[in-house]
C-alpha cells in the first residue's frame, strides 16, 4: 500500500533547487497550487520499524535542502496524505494562510538558545531531599532569569522572541534575519550562564515557532 508523504511548502522561485529523492530513495515531486510549490514524494505504507530513524534522516535533508534557500513551511514528520488529491485538496484549503506566512517569514530564519538545569543527585534522606527541592527551585529561578536576560540581549537583533519554559530549563526562540545567525549567537554568549545551567544554541532553522496557528494546526492533523 503506498501514500504521499509531504515534506514541506514554499512560494514559488525559478532559482530554487530541488533535491532528487527522499524518504525510502523515492523521487521528489511538486505540487503546484498557484504561488505555492508543495513536496512530496510517494511512499510504501507502513513504514519497516528498522528504517525509521533513516527515513526520518532523510526527510528533514528534503526540508534543509529547500530552507537553505528560502522560507519554508515544514510539514510534521512523516506527514502523509491518502493521495494527490487528498494534498490537492489540503493546498487549496490553507493556500491564503500559507502564502501569507510565507511571505511574512521570506527573509527569517529560526534561532534557538536552550538552558538546561543540571540537578544533583536524589539524596535518600529527608533533609538532604529539602535541601535537594530548594536547590532545584532556585535552579528553575535561575533558568527563568537567564532566559529573561538572553531575550534582552537579542531583542535588538531580533523581529519576534518567544520563551516557554520546560522541565528541563527554558527554552528561547528567536525570529532573525538571514545573515544574522552569528550576530545572534554573540548576543546570546554575552549573557553568562552561571551554575548549575548549562546552555546549548542552535539554529538556524525553518521558522515553525512563528507560524500562525492557522498554518500549525493543518500540521499537527495531517500526520497518520
Amino acid at each position: 500500500m503506498s501514500r504521499l508523504l509531504a515534506y514541506c511548502g514554499f512560494l514559488q522561485d525559478e532559482k530554487i533547487t530541488l533535491p532528487n529523492t527522499g524518504v525510502n530513495g523515492r523521487p521528489i515531486e511538486v505540487l503546484v497550487h498557484g504561488a505555492l510549490r508543495f513536496l512530496w514524494s510517494e511512499v510504501e505504507w507502513p513504514f519497516q520499524q528498522a528504517e525509521l530513524q533513516q527515513s526520518a534522516l532523510n526527510f528533514h535533508r528534503v526540508i534543509q535542502h529547500v530552507f537553505q534557500q528560502t522560507a519554508v513551511v515544514p510539514f510534521r514528520l512523516l506527514s502523509l496524505f491518502d493521495d494527490l488529491a487528498a494534498l490537492e485538496n489540503f493546498a487549496a484549503e490553507n493556500e491564503e494562510s500559507f502564502v501569507a506566512d510565507l511571505e511574512r517569514l521570506r527573509e527569517y530564519v529560526q534561532m534557538e538558545s536552550v538552558v538546561y538545569i543540571i540537578a544533583p543527585r536524589i539524596p535518600a534522606d529527608a533533609d538532604s531531599g529539602r535541601a535537594y527541592l530548594q536547590q532545584k527551585a532556585a535552579a528553575i529561578r535561575l533558568s527563568g532569569e537567564h532566559a529573561a536576560e538572553v531575550k534582552g540581549a537579542v531583542n535588538g537583533l531580533s523581529r519576534e522572541v518567544h520563551v516557554r519554559e520546560v522541565k528541563t530549563g527554558s527554552r528561547i526562540f528567536a525570529l532573525v534575519k538571514r545573515g544574522d545567525e552569528d550576530r545572534f549567537r554573540k548576543a546570546v554568549e554575552t549573557v553568562p550562564v552561571k551554575e548549575p545551567l548549562s546552555r546549548r544554541i542552535s539554529g538556524p532553522w525553518p521558522a515553525a515557532e512563528f507560524l500562525s496557528e492557522a498554518v500549525k494546526t493543518p500540521q499537527v492533523a495531517s500526520p497518520r
